[in-house]
């Protein structure tokens, strides 16, 4: 009789798949937002994206995802000797060149004078935005907050 739910004993090796460690969440949305810039740039150039170019997106965002963790490790663990750390800035290293290679197979141009570091700089298509201001105008230069604003009107001379 295997053990109940939710039991302990059941337990293998605590891991799971498909979920990030705790404190993660930001390589998740980095990870979406490079797979929508990816899937934006093909479909921008007029290409469908079939069976051939999904699994090329998808292994550029593992690679991606990968190197993200290996540098959240390398800066939050503490102790690591040297030979430690040059182990995770290799793992940077490789991911970012593997994740290009995945890149590189899907034959995107290179618009001249195209930013590509805007792709990750930019916020993702599912943030939510920043609520605008309905007296935007009203907004006093900076440094100006808490002086009283001169709300009489006088007749120009």
């Amino acid at each position: 009789m295997p053990a109940p739910t939710g039991n302990k004993n059941s337990l293998r090796h605590g891991l799971t798949t498909g979920t990030l460690p705790t404190g993660t969440a930001y390589v998740t949305r980095t990870i979406n937002a490079l797979r929508a810039a990816i899937e934006d740039a093909l479909t921008v150039a007029g290409r469908e994206i079939g069976i051939v170019e999904a699994a090329a997106i998808q292994s550029a965002c593992r690679w991606e995802r990968h190197a993200l963790l290996a540098q959240r490790w390398l800066r939050k663990e503490t102790g690591l000797d040297p030979d430690q750390k040059l182990a995770f800035s290799r793992e940077i290293a490789r991911a970012s060149s593997e994740r290009d290679k995945c890149l590189d197979r899907l034959k995107l141009d290179h618009a001249p004078g195209a930013n590509p570091w805007a792709v990750l700089d930019a916020p993702s298509r599912n943030a939510p935005t920043a609520p605008s201001s309905p007296n935007a105008s009203d907004a006093k230069p900076s440094g100006q907050e808490g002086m009283p604003t001169n709300t009489t009107t006088e007749p120009a001379p």
